[in-house]
């Protein structure tokens, strides 16, 4: 039977649409269109804040080479989402050239990101390999797979209107916190702001919002006890240093004199909200916190201290976020990018990123941006804590043993406690030694 011409041509588009949604996909795998090498695509996250900032850099950066353009490519919000979308991107072959990194992704995607080693040195590079902190904290074996370009330590902020009530409340004085104060002096004042205001037998205010582990390393450290190994994946936190650690953790919120809230004394609470309401007095925060604070009543008040000063000395935990290059791309698409990448370090895009307060520049030359030439004194304390400052260790399992520290330190502090802090302690390096030991970890620290 012949086929009438029309039925040969509709049987040939119901053939061709098939094929089509078969095969494009494969084909547009094995046969990219080509790019263009001027366009450069960036990937971000954050708050519609960081995504203005990021837009006056790249306005900054188009003007010095208004032949290239950068387009944004901005996950809003929580660093989990954007997280995983670059590992599907990056599963796809679909990384954008240039894109933010924090330690979970970097680790998990650095065989994704070419080698910078490049960037940091030669005439045009500039002096960048001299001018950046935290280099180290983007080194695989040895290779630079990213650059730094912002970072956050951990202090204590305080709300002064909190030690005015619990002053009235008490009928005495309370000592203000002072920078170069101690542990005990630090309980010691979170104890006298814990108060019961009407005499009902609850607490109205608290001294202190008791943090998570991670914010509580600076704790850790300056009570002279560790957690990882710096030259290979070992879990240190054993010893009588960390008993001491896990003993003033505990007693924040366990025992007569507790001055840190329980879940049910906060419910629908978070710890930024508690302490501009004033249920808490005092809280470990970074940076960030304070644009979010400048915006309230309590913009003119708050006090920012240093970690006070433990047996082991004064520390505070540092992280990092990075930029990093996609590999494989064409020498082309690598130079505009590498371009990008290198003004984002420079002194100009950094001093724009500074000035938001919202994090530390990386580049030293732009950080008197961040404390307003010397005018803001709170902000100038997260700079000289940038002396005493430690990163936080690196490892590919970080965040499955936060879940291990986390599910013990909450034992800990239960009401009753379900175990000792030498029992925690124990429990917390038998799970870790475990997963330490299925984990082989190729890069260097």
């Amino acid at each position: 039977m012949v086929m009438r011409p029309a039925r040969i041509i509709l049987a040939s588009a119901l053939a061709g649409a098939v094929g089509y949604w078969l095969f494009a996909d494969t084909a547009r795998h094995y046969w990219p269109q080509q790019r263009d090498p001027n366009r450069i695509r960036f990937a971000h996250f954050g708050s519609y804040q960081d995504y203005a900032v990021w837009a006056q850099v790249i306005a900054a950066f188009t003007e010095q080479h208004p032949d290239l353009s950068v387009e944004q490519e901005y996950v809003s919000g929580w660093y989990g989402r954007y997280d995983a979308k670059l590992r599907q991107q990056a599963l796809t072959g679909a990384l954008p050239q240039v894109a933010l990194v924090q330690p979970a992704s970097f680790l998990a995607m650095s065989d994704q990101f070419a080698d910078l080693d490049l960037l940091l040195g030669g005439a045009s590079a500039g002096s960048l390999a001299a001018d950046l902190d935290g280099l180290a904290f983007f080194q695989i074996d040895g290779r630079q797979r990213a650059l730094p370009v912002s970072g956050g330590n951990l202090l204590i902020y305080c709300n002064p209107h909190c030690i005015t009530r619990a002053e009235s409340h008490r009928q005495r004085p309370i000592a203000r916190p002072h920078p170069d104060w101690t542990m005990a002096d630090f309980a010691a004042l979170a104890r006298d702001l814990t108060c019961d205001f009407d005499g009902d037998s609850r607490l109205d205010q608290f001294g202190f919002w008791q943090p998570r582990w991670v914010y509580y390393l600076p704790f850790i450290w300056s009570f002279g006890a560790d957690i990882m190994d710096s030259a290979r994946p070992q879990w240190r936190l054993r010893g009588p240093p960390a008993q001491a650690a896990l003993e003033f953790y505990q007693a924040m919120r366990v025992g007569p004199h507790r001055y840190a809230p329980h879940p049910d004394e906060i419910s629908q609470l978070i710890q930024d909200v508690g302490f501009l309401t004033g249920k808490t007095a005092m809280c470990v925060n970074g940076p960030w916190f304070q644009p979010f604070l400048a915006e309230t009543d309590l913009a003119d008040d708050y006090l920012v201290l240093p970690i006070p000063r433990g047996p082991g000395g004064r520390f505070t935990r540092m992280t990092w976020d990075g930029i990093a290059l996609a590999e494989g791309l064409s020498p082309a698409e690598t130079a505009s990018a590498a371009a990008f990448i290198r003004f984002v370090c420079q002194p100009h895009a950094q001093r724009i990123l500074a000035r938001t307060q919202r994090a530390l520049p990386a580049n030293r030359q732009a950080r008197a941006a961040f404390d307003r030439d010397g005018r803001d004194p709170r902000a100038a304390r997260f700079v000289a804590a940038l002396d005493y400052a430690r990163p936080q260790p690196r490892h590919p399992a970080f965040a499955r043993i936060d879940r291990i520290v986390n599910r013990h330190l909450r034992a800990l502090v239960s009401q009753p406690a379900d175990h000792s802090p030498a029992d925690c302690l124990d429990r917390i390096a038998s799970e870790i030694d475990a997963l330490l030991g299925k984990i082989p970890v190729s890069y260097t620290h």
